[in-house]
């Protein structure tokens, strides 16, 4: 069977891409991130720090979703990287 092909992602030629993490993730784990991240040229990452886990986004997080719905709905990407804290998940309800 033949490899399959390895393809190199750079982000050259695109606008800037949005990534968002938890420190804590233990479903994609921060180092993979930073990893991405530094081969997207132009990305943006939002690292949510001080706890959290997965789903970070539309879960009573401020921060974390003035960014991501600003990204969204207006094509708006932070002009440098962004830490926001975890806070409290709301209760299940």
């Amino acid at each position: 069977m033949p490899a399959a092909p390895r393809v190199r992602v750079t982000g050259k030629g695109l606008p800037a891409t949005l990534m968002l993490n938890s420190v804590h993730d233990p479903a994609t784990y921060y180092e993979g991130a930073l990893k991405a991240h530094r081969a997207l040229r132009g990305s943006r990452l939002v690292t949510v720090t001080g706890g959290g886990d997965h789903g970070r986004y539309r879960n009573g997080n401020a921060c974390v979703d003035g960014i991501v719905d600003a990204y969204l709905l207006d094509g708006t990407a932070p002009e440098r990287d962004v830490a926001c804290a975890a806070g409290p998940l709301p209760a299940p309800g």
